[in-house]
């Protein structure tokens, strides 16, 4: 019977780890750039001796949702939203990264830098630079910046073939360990943002299920608890008996 006991407990770890990414998903829901995230779960036999086996649940990794968030118009022109599947690619003292994040400034040397003060990187491996003086800064889909100094360099858009095998560092940041593709697919919009594409409401019915699927397995875990300690008074009183 305590294999029943280790199944439910197995259930519940696992239902505990679901809840912590909706809570994760639902705190970010109004992150820009944040992208939903799933734990991917397995069944797995464990066996348990004389060729009996019980299943057991085992998270083996997280599923994030790449899809596009909604746009949010701000009007500020440092401000851009990817449309499609590509990244920016920022400069960091840990080498390139990359990140959809769109806001946007420039440093008091007129270097382009995002909102943690990393250089975004042009497709020509350079950082991108304006001139002193420069107030008008275009960003056209392809990427390309320019201002009144004329064309200034196109930001590396780039998209990988396994965006599963993404590494997230936090602050909206991937490490790659695939080589960056061009993504010609992809656009910049520039005077706006890309939100979250959490859902909340999904995100709720979401842990209101799990919650009543957690319930549910305490109580078969209680009814397993109540049995073995019948089970036990039985034998207590049989061989007091005998």
């Amino acid at each position: 019977m305590e294999y029943t006991i280790l199944a439910v407990i197995s259930r519940q770890m696992g239902i505990q780890r679901e809840m912590d990414a909706i809570a994760n998903n639902m705190a970010n829901s109004s992150t820009d750039g944040f992208k939903n995230e799933r734990i991917l779960f397995a069944e797995y036999l464990q066996n348990i001796g004389n060729n009996q086996t019980i299943a057991l649940v085992q998270d083996v990794g997280i599923i994030r949702d790449f899809s596009d968030g909604p746009l949010r118009a701000t009007g500020n022109p440092l401000d851009i939203a990817i449309r499609g599947e590509g990244f920016l690619q920022v400069e960091t003292e840990d080498g390139i990264l990359y990140t959809r994040s769109g806001r946007l400034h420039l440093d008091p040397t007129g270097m382009l830098i995002n909102a943690d003060g990393m250089a975004l990187m042009g497709d020509d491996g350079l950082p991108i630079l304006t001139f002193p003086g420069d107030t008008s800064i275009v960003i056209d889909p392809d990427g390309r910046v320019s201002s009144e100094s004329g064309e200034l360099g196109r930001l590396a858009l780039v998209e990988f073939d396994d965006l599963e095998k993404l590494q997230k560092l936090g602050n909206g940041l991937y490490k790659a360990n695939q080589e960056p593709i061009p993504a010609e697919e992809t656009t910049i919009v520039q005077g706006s943002l890309e939100g979250s594409n959490v859902e909340p409401i999904t995100e709720m019915t979401r842990m209101i299920t799990l919650l009543r699927s957690y319930q549910g397995s305490q109580t078969l875990g209680n009814e397993e608890h109540d049995l073995r300690r019948k089970a036990i008074g039985i034998l207590g009183n049989v061989n007091q008996s005998a």
